[in-house]
């Protein structure tokens, strides 16, 4: 099947879908970095969040800018961004870009404090915004989009987000 006739809704749907294995892999993390009374093994676990801030980074920061700059725009036209569903989407993606800034930035220095509760705090924080992101996304959004949307402007914003695949691949 040809890239750009997939429903650019699945194709978010399907980015969902990783970034939920992603988050249940950070849950399960913070649970047991909590748990764990050795500082060795919490070092390792930490050591592991770092491969999540990579991940958030690189392929949540390219889903977000998928929507920002493919969906959104198009959707805008039939439901306004100024305020409502996709109003709260931005300011839900400018929440977790802060919290993820936080919660790098404490790992980070976990090395030198050795404290761990203002990680598990961030990266539970992190955790629930985002699940609860996607739920809104897909229960609400999403419905929106595929109600609204003719065929053509789906390809539309199909062929945006090829390109946006194909930039942050080359960066």
């Amino acid at each position: 099947m040809e890239t750009s006739s997939i429903d650019p809704i699945i194709a978010l749907k399907s980015d969902h879908e990783i970034v939920r294995s992603v988050l249940n892999n950070l849950e399960e993390y913070l649970k047991k970095i909590g748990r764990v009374s050795s500082e060795g093994l919490r070092n390792n676990l930490i050591n592991q969040l770092n491969e999540i801030t990579a991940f958030i980074d690189k392929d949540l920061e390219v889903h977000f800018k998928k929507e920002e700059d493919g969906l959104f725009p198009v959707l805008g036209k039939y439901i306004g961004t100024e305020t409502g569903p996709i109003h709260v989407m931005l300011l839900e993606h400018k929440q977790s870009r802060e919290i993820s800034s936080e919660f790098k930035s404490k790992i980070k220095s976990y090395q030198t404090t050795k404290e761990f509760n203002s990680i598990l705090n961030d990266g539970f924080a992190f955790f629930k915004l985002l699940s609860e992101h996607i739920d809104k996304e897909e229960q609400i959004l999403f419905n929106m989009a595929d109600m609204q949307l003719s065929q053509e402007e789906k390809h539309e914003i199909m062929q945006k987000f090829l390109s946006i695949s194909s930039v942050s691949r080359e960066t």
